[in-house]
């Protein structure tokens, strides 16, 4: 089965609306967390103290249950087996919530050695708040998996926008949380809203789950062959992608060394980063996942190849415009959302300084989320923990060797290295394993982007000059319209030339999925 191009845009849309409104209020999150606590010691201790638990679910729901569920879930409902499919479900939640359950009493008694381990060099001060910060945390780990799950359920139906919506009521009940409660309860305040962020995550996606008739019953029938499949299945994409949550904990690692606020300046730039990423590369992934499983299941390798290939030029038609941009506009950009009350223009400086080194790995980060879909389509849960391995072992060469000249530079900086090897290593395997994604299809595609991004760069560096020299920067309101006027005429500027260099094949693209 091809992806229709409406159906492409219809899917692409939706969960792209559902994932800015997200991101959205996931800034919103940050500049309400760098306005009370800045780049401080506390936010230190709260990047350390809730990595895990974060971590946790973004693996789940990028990594494993997504890689391992959807398609499973695709087959069943492919054939028309819901029935068998619900008994599965449960099966599946009534088992992780034993095995998770013990998980979360193992972590609650060794959390001083788990924050020793990501943080060697912390003082007992930021130690002690770390400590605290995991063990308040420590619950929502179980309502994000199973959130995980029931997103996992949802993408396989094909229905991409309420899961987005859990995420949109996660960030929100953190921000609200934290509004209230910062005063009272200081840092810890956060920790307490991860817990019950994540419990208003999995409740927003229960009702629909049950309108689609794969409601929960208790059972724990273990002699299912899907139930062993999922098992034989999880353990290396567990594996694999617990090896690619390492690069945040090696920057955790080498950063709790560097002087007070760098693993604060580190987190906010990598999320601002990841905003485009998670806009448009994981939105265009997610929607290609179910379509690429259905291909496997049907055998259909031509169409499998040119869902590929279509995804991943889309990808290069955002991302390498997104890349450019978000280095040209480092500065204003981490200004504007975060430069205020606790937090200095000194941090400001760090973090936005991060951030251009960071902004490298888009393209590699994009390319990634959609590349490794094909091997989980096929199941082939082994090669990426094989070329997450190789790469995390570059990662952390990199970042003791790059630390000591750069310092929190070299750790951004080594992450957009290792991810650019990780995504060349996938792109070498699938084109020799499936014979999948023909170079010769992106060389247009590649040196339009390229050429236009370098135009739309020259017109947003001749724009910041101009700005600095003629327009009063310390205003909010005049700093949004920086930001503003810059994005808008970058954009633009890049959207003609790109239509201009490829007019024909644009054309071309629509004729041919229409017909």
């Amino acid at each position: 089965m091809n992806i229709k191009l409406n159906t492409l845009f219809k899917n692409v849309g939706i969960i792209t609306i559902g994932i800015a409104l997200s991101r959205v209020l996931g800034l919103a999150r940050e500049i309400v967390i760098a306005n009370k606590f800045g780049t401080s010691a506390a936010k230190d201790a709260f990047e350390v103290g809730s990595y895990l638990p974060i971590s946790i679910s973004n693996l789940l729901v990028a990594g494993v249950f997504s890689a391992v569920f959807i398609p499973l879930f695709t087959r069943y409902i492919y054939n028309d087996k819901r029935n068998e499919l619900k008994e599965i479900i449960s099966v599946l939640i009534n088992q992780f919530t034993v095995i998770i359950g013990a998980v979360l009493i193992i972590f609650y008694f060794f959390a001083p050695y788990i924050v020793k381990i990501q943080a060697p060099f912390f003082d007992p001060y930021r130690f002690a708040m770390a400590q605290k910060i995991f063990k308040i945390a420590i619950p929502s780990i179980y309502f994000l998996s199973i959130a995980a799950m029931a997103t996992g359920i949802l993408n396989s139906l094909k229905m991409f926008g309420i899961p987005t919506l859990g995420g949109i009521v996660f960030n929100f009940s953190v921000v609200i949380i934290v509004l209230l409660l910062s005063e009272k309860l200081n840092i810890y305040s956060a920790a307490l809203a991860l817990v019950i962020g994540s419990i208003g995550q999995l409740l927003i996606q229960l009702p629909w789950i049950y309108k689609n008739k794969l409601g929960y019953k208790f059972t724990f029938r273990l002699s299912h062959p899907a139930i062993k499949e999922v098992y034989v299945l999880i353990i290396p994409v567990l594996l694999g992608s617990c090896i690619n949550y390492l690069a945040p904990f090696i920057e955790r690692f080498f950063g709790s060394g560097l002087p007070e606020g760098m693993i604060s300046a580190l987190s906010y730039s990598f999320k601002v980063s990841q905003f485009p990423v998670g806009l448009f590369a994981l939105a265009i992934s997610s929607v290609v996942f179910p379509f690429l499983s259905e291909n496997v299941v049907c055998n259909n390798s031509k169409a499998l190849e040119r869902n590929l290939e279509w995804a991943l030029k889309f990808v290069m038609l955002i991302m390498v415009p997104a890349t450019v941009g978000l280095f040209a506009i480092s500065y204003p950009t981490v200004r504007l959302l975060f430069q205020g009350g606790e937090f200095l223009e000194s941090s400001t400086l760090i973090t936005s300084t991060a951030l251009k080194y960071y902004s490298l790995a888009l393209i590699p980060w994009s390319f990634t989320a959609v590349l490794i879909k094909v091997f989980y389509s096929n199941k082939d849960t082994k090669t990426p923990v094989i070329v997450a391995l190789i790469t995390i072992c570059i990662l952390f060469a990199a970042d003791a060797i790059l630390v000591k000249k750069m310092q929190y530079k070299g750790l951004a900086l080594g992450s957009a290295i290792a991810a650019y090897i990780n995504a060349i290593l996938l792109l070498i395997i699938i084109r020799r394993k499936y014979s999948c994604v023909r170079i010769s299809c992106f060389i247009k595609t590649g040196l339009a982007t390229i050429f236009s991004s370098t135009v739309m760069f020259t017109v947003i560096y001749f724009l910041l000059k101009y700005f600095e020299k003629n327009m009063n920067l310390l205003t909010k309101f005049n700093q949004l319209l920086e930001v503003a006027i810059l994005l808008f005429v970058g954009i633009i500027t890049y959207f003609i030339f790109i239509y201009l260099t490829l007019k024909s094949d644009l054309k071309g693209i629509i004729e041919h999925e229409n017909k």
